[in-house]
């Protein structure tokens, strides 16, 4: 089970293993990715996932670059060069001298985390298998390019060069990242339905793109679920991710209606900004009638706080939806580790179906709602959203794939992490 055609990390695909060997050589064509990878590969498996090349970037958000390589020695080949990086926008340009991979990670096949979690229920080695699904590697660097603040619409040309251990000089092929100023998208940037509104929200952290967040709050504003804590959770994440964002969206309100407005201010107070300013500008009616509804409002519960309550059924699965809203907006490891913890509850969900089965002889219900059944009900939701979130995210799959192996996880979760397709109780009831 090989790479098609290992040039192109999202055209991977899973196939017969070649009989010729795979020449050991660099891949020309950087990868243009987000900044956070590193940090979102931390702690991760030497084989993970491809991350989202970048054709798309905005003011304020920061790039960096990935280079390939194939063949058998290819780690060794991106480790041992030397890189040097230029990127180029309107007129400037920026040199980035004598670098050194921070990393290098093998890549998996498109399809491979399938492939391998169906041998792993068929209870077939898949040992030589882990090796095979990757034919290319990745070194990233510590290279932080920054969007300007005040940048119009144009392109950045990143190009470089490689330099092996031999001192033989390999220049890299540019590549090019269109930016686009926040004025383009507030004529442009609108969603034809909601359904692209909804798929920009759940493919955020690939294609961050926070200047569209007015947008959205047009494409919603009469859509009740959109006030619902996940999805203020969400909108004020991606206040909080970009300063230049929220300040543009601050300027570009006078003109909406005040329900949108108003909600747009919430969401601001909420992430952090002083409003004070802003305020001032604003008439005397209007100033009160926002001042009414802020003291109205209330405050976003803390996400990771999922303690159980047996007075509230739903206090910690609309955490872990917040938790999940954290993560479509940032793409970290820790709101997607905290939804694994109810994971250790499955001695509640022990108690439950037991419970379930004696009614379902008898007929008799149990009075009100215990602790040990609100866990079972959020053990249940974790490995259900955790499984939904593996099949459609290889990010989480890599995090899940790390944590099976991390001493720190407790055994139990490690376990349940283990059966998220196939555990009857992660299916929906």
């Amino acid at each position: 089970m090989l790479l098609a055609s290992p040039f192109i990390l999202t055209a991977q695909k899973v196939q017969a293993v070649p009989n010729k060997p795979v020449p050991t050589e660099l891949i020309l064509e950087p990868w243009i990715i987000g900044s956070e990878t590193a940090a979102q590969w931390n702690g991760l498996l030497p084989t993970v996932n491809a991350p989202a090349h970048r054709s798309k970037a905005y003011p304020g958000q920061h790039l960096t670059l990935a280079v390939g390589a194939q063949g058998k020695d290819r780690d060794l080949l991106l480790r041992e060069g030397t890189y040097t990086f230029t990127v180029a926008f309107r007129g400037a340009a920026q040199s980035f001298q004598g670098l050194h991979p921070s990393q290098t990670r093998r890549i998996k096949a498109e399809g491979a985390d399938f492939v391998l979690s169906v041998l792993k229920e068929a209870k077939v080695d898949s040992g030589k298998l882990e090796d095979a699904v990757s034919m290319i590697s990745l070194a990233l660097f510590e290279v932080d390019w920054v969007v300007p603040a005040e940048a119009k619409d144009g392109t950045a040309t990143f190009g470089g060069t490689f330099t092996s251990s031999t001192g033989k000089v390999t220049p890299l092929k540019d590549r090019t990242v269109e930016i686009l100023s926040f004025d383009r998208i507030a004529k442009e940037g609108g969603f034809k339905d909601q359904k692209e509104s909804n798929d920009w929200m759940m493919t955020y952290y690939q294609h961050p793109e926070p200047s569209r967040l007015l947008h959205a709050l047009r494409m919603e504003k009469d859509n009740p679920a959109s006030k619902q804590p996940n999805g203020i959770a969400f909108k004020v994440a991606v206040l909080k991710s970009s300063s230049l964002a929220a300040q543009d969206l601050l300027l570009r309100l006078k003109g909406e209606d005040r329900s949108l407005r108003g909600f747009a201010l919430l969401l601001l107070s909420e992430a952090g900004y002083d409003l004070t300013s802003y305020l001032k500008t604003l008439t005397e009616e209007e100033q009160a009638w926002f001042e009414k509804a802020r003291e109205a409002a209330s405050a976003l519960p803390d996400p990771y706080d999922l303690r159980p309550d047996a007075s509230d059924l739903y206090r910690v699965t609309t955490r872990m939806d917040m938790l999940w809203s954290l993560f479509l907006v940032t793409g970290d490891q820790e709101p997607v580790r905290a939804v694994s913890q109810p994971l250790a509850w499955r001695d509640d969900w022990k108690v439950f179906t037991k419970m379930r089965d004696e009614y379902q002889k008898t007929g008799k219900r149990t009075n009100g709602m215990s602790i040990e059944l609100v866990r079972a009900m959020a053990y249940g939701a974790s490995g259900w959203s955790l499984g939904s979130f593996v099949r459609h995210h290889p990010l989480v799959t890599d995090f899940v794939e790390a944590w099976k192996q991390d001493a720190t996880i407790p055994k139990v979760i490690q376990e349940e992490l283990g059966t998220l397709i196939t555990n009857p109780a992660f299916k929906r009831q």
